[in-house]
């Protein structure tokens, strides 16, 4: 009593209250909002009040105020408010598609996944069917599940269909009824885009059915134990080999099937693989189907996996072998024995003194990928190979190399070896080393291919004997006659004096080129060689032929730097350089100044390549022929000239272990590439 209503009001309602008290004075009676009001245990309470003016009323003179307390229902309300907010903010994050459908299809509210799955917006979205938004195939089945829905339960389904702007989908569809006391007022969806979850579950399965293909494809026996040595998973050749299908042994106890009485070293051996963490190898021979296997014992966290591999017939073939090498062992030719796919089985020590290689290093190993190398005829090793394919038994002599890399030749005796059914089981390589034979074979050639060389140049010596110098001596005994019969004082004697100067001077320069090309043969295979710069020579050979280029108006464009070097004579090279050279001098088109061209390039296989190329008046390549390079051979009449020159510089070529070739046109040019090593 006594104390004013507005300071048990809570301070954030203050003002809304003296708000609602003026209303009261200014229309008698008014509704005042809720607000919160202090009450005598000083809580705060929410208060629903009404207020009625009755100042100028004498009997009252007063303001009264008539209250509910709501606090319960506000609290409920901020509560349901609070809720309704949650649910709406989980609605519009939920990373899957909802949606709201009344009962008749029409689609009420979305959130911002269905929007950005469809690519729309809210208002092209509501108040149409769902329909409207599906591939026509998938309405039928959607339609179904929508009435099974209408039972009250809620239907899920994986849908799989294209959309014609999304592409291929896989949506797995949960509906969901919304009922209102017992009536349905519509549909919930949730949608799940699980397209990526499909196509890895998808390869997922495929990988699995490819591996239980693989798996059972192992022509190997396999099995698996657990930690407690029971059967998790056997293959097709077990079932063989054991004699017992999956039924029977899968989480059945090994040591129950197999007893350890007549398995006691492998289930020793399986110990020690659990025991030590490590693959365990090891043979066994199972009485039952009387065959040796192979045993692969792999550790794991689940136990034991086993391999069982049939080694009968490897044994049968070892014993043989040995056999085999036996005999063998005791020739002094190198003996391989490969098996039928041509895999080194065994050498003989013979074979190891030929080649280097040991047992070791050949077990596995084909012939090519042992002795194989550079100048191993591949045409040859194709024909063995196909022959081997065949089956059939050959010969064939063959250059090799040792383990050392040094070349060898060897003569191959291949023979294949059949089992009783006539398959062919290995082969028998025996090895001879022929190479002493094939060196004499080489120097026989070469020594037939000086003798034709010297064969030809004792021709050509005989054509130079026989016609440059028989006429000028035969010129010379005829003025010698003369001379004995004229007067000295005649003038007739006089000019047979300088005729027979002259026919003496040619006699001497057949016996000068006599003298040079001698020179040439008889120092080809003892002439030194250097490292030489092919810059450096050519530009020498062009300063001492500058006057001569300057007086024609030559230009010669060398293209080389002060290398490449190459293994040669610097005389030959630089003999090369200018025969060819003043060759182009003297051979000029009378139309067009002389221009030369030199380059030097690198090419595979060839060495070093020169290029010599000139605008000259050039020659009928085809109607040379044969004669481009020999002695006295010229081309061109309307120039003076004895024909040495290029048969010097293809000699030179060749005596350095080269090679020449010329291509030339009439009143074009000539080009001469050269290859030096």
């Amino acid at each position: 009593k006594g104390v004013n209503a507005l300071t048990l009001v809570h301070p954030e309602d203050v003002s809304k209250a003296q708000a609602a008290l003026a209303a009261v004075l200014t229309s008698n009676k008014a509704t005042i909002a809720e607000f919160r009001f202090k009450n005598a245990a000083g809580e705060w309470r929410w208060l629903e009040t009404i207020g009625s003016n009755q100042l100028l009323n004498p009997a009252i003179k007063a303001i009264i105020l008539s209250s509910r307390d709501i606090t319960e229902w506000k609290e409920n309300a901020f509560k349901l408010a609070a809720s309704e907010q949650q649910f709406r903010s989980l609605f519009e994050n939920n990373p899957d598609m909802v949606l709201f459908q009344s009962k008749e299809g029409i689609i009420r509210d979305v959130n911002a996944a269905v929007l950005s799955f469809l690519g729309k917006v809210k208002p092209d979205v509501l108040g149409r069917p769902v329909g409207d938004f599906l591939p026509p195939e998938t309405k039928l089945v959607c339609q179904n599940k929508l009435q099974e829905a209408f039972a009250g339960e809620k239907v899920t389904f994986d849908l799989e269909t294209t959309f014609e702007q999304i592409g291929y989908k896989v949506l797995n569809i949960s509906i969901i009824p919304l009922l209102a006391d017992t009536e349905i007022e519509g549909f919930h969806l949730v949608v799940k885009d699980i397209t990526e979850m499909s196509r890895a579950q998808n390869i997922i399965r495929q990988q699995a059915q490819n591996l239980n293909t693989i798996f059972e494809s192992i022509t190997d026996a396999f099995f698996s134990l657990d930690k407690y040595g029971l059967f998790t998973c056997i293959n097709k050749a077990f079932e063989k080999l054991s004699g017992y299908g999956q039924e029977a042994l899968i989480n059945k106890k090994a040591a129950d099937i197999f007893p350890e009485a007549d398995f006691s070293f492998y289930y020793q051996q399986c110990r020690l693989a659990l025991q030590k963490g490590r693959t365990v190898n090891f043979e066994v021979y199972l009485k039952r189907v009387d065959k040796w296997y192979a045993v692969k014992v792999f550790p794991s966290e689940e136990g034991l996996f086993v391999y069982l591999s049939d080694i009968t017939e490897k044994n049968t073939v070892q014993e043989e072998l040995k056999k085999l090498s036996l005999v063998a062992s005791k020739t002094d030719n190198g003996v391989i024995i490969m098996d039928a796919e041509g895999q080194t089985e065994w050498v003989n020590e013979s074979f190891t003194k030929l080649t280097g290689y040991s047992f070791l290093s050949a077990w596995g190993k084909k012939l090519k990928e042992l002795l194989q190398g550079t100048k191993t005829d591949t045409v040859a090793l194709q024909s063995m190979s196909g022959k081997m394919e065949h089956n059939l038994p050959f010969s064939e002599e063959i250059i090799f190399y040792k383990k050392s890399g040094e070349k060898i030749w060897l003569a191959l005796d291949i023979t294949p070896v059949t089992d009783e059914l006539g398959k062919v089981s290995r082969f028998i390589v025996i090895l001879g080393d022929i190479t002493f034979r094939k060196e004499a074979e080489g120097n026989q050639a070469q020594m037939t291919q000086d003798l034709y060389k010297h064969n030809r140049d004792l021709q050509q010596f005989t054509y130079m004997v026989s016609h440059n110098l028989r006429a000028p001596v035969a010129n010379a005994l005829g003025l010698l006659d003369i001379l004995k019969k004229e007067d000295k004082t005649s003038e007739m004697f006089d000019y047979s004096v300088a005729y027979l100067k002259t026919t003496i001077v040619q006699i001497d320069t057949v016996l000068q080129d006599v003298n040079t090309i001698l020179s040439i043969r008889d120092k080809k295979d003892v002439f030194d060689k250097e490292q030489v710069s092919i810059g450096e020579v050519c530009s020498q050979a062009i300063q001492d032929l500058q006057e001569l280029l300057q007086l024609c108006g030559g230009k010669v464009n060398m293209d080389i730097m002060r290398g490449p070097f190459v293994n040669a004579n610097r005389a030959y090279l630089y003999s090369i350089f200018y025969n060819l050279l003043s060759n182009s001098i003297k051979y000029r088109s009378e139309e067009r100044p002389l221009q030369v061209d030199i380059k030097c390039t690198g090419t595979p296989g060839r060495g070093t390549m020169i290029s010599f190329t000139d605008n000259g008046s050039g020659f009928d390549v085809k109607k040379a022929g044969s004669n481009v390079f020999k002695l006295y051979k010229r081309f061109h009449t309307n120039k003076e000239g004895r024909g040495i020159g290029l048969y010097l510089v293809k000699t030179h070529v060749e005596t350095m272990g080269g090679q020449i070739e010329v291509k030339s046109s009439v009143n074009v040019g000539t080009r001469f590439l050269i290859y030096l090593k």
